[in-house]
């Protein structure tokens, strides 16, 4: 592990820079359903021919590079990020960015497909099977008293800010507050509704030899922590364990280091520099557009808000231009 706080924080990255973020890029017919947002392959596909006619995709070394004062990137450079370790990265993306020779950065979770889901792939696999009306009173049936009365009391909270998706409120009272409790309920729905998690995990996750087909083909590795927690609401204790398990796993596959980090759900810790810096990562990104000048906070285009043709989309912005949170 090394100093983060001998990192310089500021860095300056041109206001062209595009930094698209995936999770799921699939077929309708994929191997494992999720009730989730996705990239359908044919719109993965226009828009990879959109960027190379009219931008410039770069690989993660090129921007790290141009973060300390090394080459500058070419004009409308963009940055292809992919989050959570699908099996979709490899058995989809990677062919398609092979045989066009682009870059992509991989932000993995270390974990097993053996341990099974996170809560947050819980949910995605339970909705596919079950509305946002069903999986709440599912999980709400079978908590204690005690945890309805909490969970109702998050529920409250949360509509105090609420997002613009009803399922991303209940996802946040379920990942967060209620993790501990609602995370096995959410195994035992997965169960009932799909089959043993282990082998669910095992068709929606890559694992480690897929990983490592990954870094042999040339593509960037980063970090996302085991159990993609939310890192502003977990202990330090439990924050450092987590990138602890990032740091071993990656210093096994790509011991030269200089590695990238994304926050899960882009839960950003309120002092990240000195936690995610200390494990050896050099920059982190966050999942929303919200800086481009702090190395620990560099955001982060949706691109499934950007269509088959991302640099028509007024959030894909022309050079100079600033672009919409």
């Amino acid at each position: 592990m090394t100093d983060g706080a001998r990192v310089t924080d500021t860095v300056a990255l041109p206001p062209d820079l595009a930094v698209l973020m995936y999770h799921y890029v699939r077929p309708p017919d994929a191997p494992m359903r999720v009730g989730a947002g996705s990239v359908d392959l044919v719109t993965f596909a226009a828009q990879l021919d959109d960027l190379q006619r009219h931008a410039r995709v770069v690989g993660w070394p090129d921007v790290a590079a141009a973060m300390t004062g090394g080459p500058r990137l070419p004009p409308h450079a963009v940055l292809l990020t992919f989050d959570d370790g699908e099996d979709d990265h490899h058995r989809y993306v990677l062919p398609m960015l092979a045989a066009r020779g682009l870059p992509g950065t991989f932000f993995v979770m270390a974990r097993d497909p053996a341990a099974g889901l996170t809560v947050a792939h819980r949910i995605h696999v339970v909705l596919a099977h079950l509305t946002l009306g069903q999986l709440r009173g599912a999980v709400l049936d079978r908590l204690s008293a005690a945890d309805q009365a909490r969970f109702r009391a998050a529920e409250a909270e949360q509509a105090r800010h609420p997002f613009r998706d009803p399922l991303d409120d209940l996802k946040w009272v379920l990942q967060r507050d209620l993790a501990a409790v609602a995370g096995p309920i959410l195994s035992a729905l997965v169960e009932g509704l799909v089959g043993p998690e282990p082998d669910v995990a095992a068709a929606l996750h890559m694992d480690a030899r897929q990983v490592a087909d990954l870094h042999a083909a040339g593509m960037t590795l980063g970090g996302h922590t085991a159990d993609h927690v939310w890192l502003d609401f977990v202990g330090d204790a439990e924050a450092r364990r987590q990138m602890g398990a990032s740091h071993s796993q990656l210093e096994r596959l790509v011991p030269a280091g200089g590695w990238p980090f994304a926050y899960p759900f882009g839960g950003i810790p309120v002092d990240p520099g000195p936690l995610v810096g200390s494990f050896g990562f050099t920059a982190a990104f966050a999942a929303t557009a919200t800086d481009r000048m702090d190395r620990w906070r560099l955001g982060r285009v949706d691109a499934e808000t950007l269509g088959p043709a991302p640099t028509t989309h007024p959030r894909f912005a022309p050079a100079g231009a600033a672009r919409a949170a």
